[in-house]
């Protein structure tokens, strides 16, 4: 069987379960594994944006042959251009291999599986992306930076859609968490700006200009979607996607336009795939501080960050943030390097608190994915109304007894755990980052949006921890 019939036959397949089987049926496939990891690994880049005009001469090369012809152009070892190379390669193989090559050239296989997915059925076929978090607050860890140090980086914490930036050669990549594409278009005003970089991998958030995270995130996932499918469903679902977009947003460049970076730290493509950086975050830092006015950057910043000498010093800052409206603060060693994983040398300074809310409505697990057949989310809304937020975070058993007990426990009271309350642009108040802490079947009355905002500024008050 073919590469490309193989992948033909995971694209159309419908929801991720699904595609993981028909992938399953060909895990052992050596040839499909290689073709899958030049298209999906960050590791290998081809240098080249657009496919060069060919012509089909003769099927002179097998696919595995035409896989080590590409090869070198990852590895820089070919001695004519790129283009030509490339080009000269797709018209000396089959047609049907030929398409795979240029999927490969693509870095992308247009059977919409991420990574995650591809590596729950071939493990570690694909390297992990590596994250460098932080520790849940800890007034011991706080305390021993400044042992350590004798002053801290507080940095604001950013609550935005998350991306690693990873610009080589001038391309511009933007991949999430979980290591999936984040499709922001070429032609944008900030990929233009990341383009201008020298190489390396930025750690970053994404928002947009002159509008609240919440919206921000909402229009960013519509243009991911529609950027990140296209192929998938073709000009004419596009083009409709792309006119629900302007009714709802409005011009759909002019939001493109809007996408901004705020970024907070900076390695060497090398160190990221390696996993750790040795430089200092100091030194990390000073490259963006500098870098991003020299290229006279509008859709670029550097996060905003304080140098504090003492732990009651980098609470008041905390304070006030929250104060602001800002999540948090991240406390950082400024000596410290970087690694995948959550160090110790960086601290979340963030707000934490429990409310109690009364179950109007539930939603199922997302199509395709583990959940889609129980309650994965439970609609809660305040004793007055005014506050309403969805809730998960629940284990497979708590999940399997709500589905079971849905309609008897509509108008019951559950208690939620979250970093603070928020306000739409249209005055709709929510919590945010909300998770279940367990049903409370010993109450019959819950928050009103007063209590709850009473209980947050308490937590804001930081008595326990000052």
């Amino acid at each position: 069987m073919k590469i490309k019939e193989i992948l033909d036959e995971i694209t159309n397949e419908s929801g991720s379960k699904a595609k993981m089987v028909a992938l399953k049926k060909h895990s052992d496939n050596e040839l499909l594994k290689r073709v899958i990891y030049m298209a999906k690994s960050k590791r290998v880049t081809f240098y080249i944006k657009q496919i060069p005009e060919y012509e089909f001469i003769s099927d002179k090369y097998t696919l595995e042959q035409a896989l080590d012809e590409i090869q070198m152009l990852a590895d820089k070892t070919i001695t004519v251009s790129a283009s030509f190379h490339l080009g000269e390669v797709l018209s000396l193989v089959d047609p049907d291999d030929a398409h795979v090559i240029k999927l490969i050239i693509g870095k992308s296989l247009k059977f919409n599986l991420g990574t995650t997915y591809i590596n729950k059925v071939i493990p570690n076929l694909i390297e992990k992306t590596p994250y460098q978090g932080a520790k849940s607050f800890s007034e011991r860890l706080a305390r021993v930076i400044f042992k350590e140090r004798g002053y801290a980086c507080s940095d604001v914490k950013m609550d935005g859609r998350y991306a690693n930036a990873l610009i080589d050669g001038g391309g511009v990549e933007f991949e999430s968490r979980q290591g999936e594409t984040t499709f922001i278009p070429e032609n944008s005003t900030l990929v233009k700006e990341l383009s201008r970089f020298g190489d390396g991998v930025l750690n970053g958030e994404l928002t947009m200009i002159g509008l609240d995270r919440y919206t921000s995130n909402g229009i960013i996932a519509s243009i991911v979607d529609i950027e990140g499918k296209c192929e998938e469903r073709g000009e004419t679902e596009t083009q409709k996607k792309l006119d629900a977009f302007a009714k709802k947003h409005g011009n759909y460049q002019e939001n493109v336009d809007k996408i901004r970076y705020t970024v907070w730290d900076s390695i060497t493509l090398e160190d990221y795939f390696n996993k750790k950086c040795d430089s200092s975050y100091s030194r990390r830092k000073y490259y963006l501080f500098v870098k991003t006015p020299l290229l006279n950057c509008t859709r670029v910043s550097f996060v905003e960050t304080k140098k504090v000498y003492s732990y009651e010093e980098a609470m008041e800052h905390f304070q006030e943030m929250l104060l602001r409206g800002e999540e948090g603060t991240i406390l950082k060693d400024p000596l410290a390097t970087w690694k995948d994983g959550k160090p110790n040398w960086q601290v979340k300074m963030k707000l934490d608190m429990s409310i109690d809310l009364r179950i109007i409505g539930f939603e199922y697990g997302e199509a395709g994915k583990k959940n889609e057949n129980v309650y994965s989310t439970i609609n809660l809304e305040s004793s007055c109304g005014k506050l309403r937020t969805n809730a998960s975070g629940m284990t497979e058993a708590m999940m399997n007894d709500i589905t079971e007990r849905a309609d008897e426990l509509i108008g019951t009271i559950v208690e939620i755990r979250c970093c603070g309350l928020s306000q739409d642009s249209k005055g709709n108040w929510s919590t945010l980052h909300p998770s279940v802490v367990e049903l409370r079947d010993d109450k019959d009355t819950c928050d009103s949006l007063e209590s709850a905002q009473a209980i947050e500024n308490m937590a804001k008050g930081l008595e326990k921890l000052v």
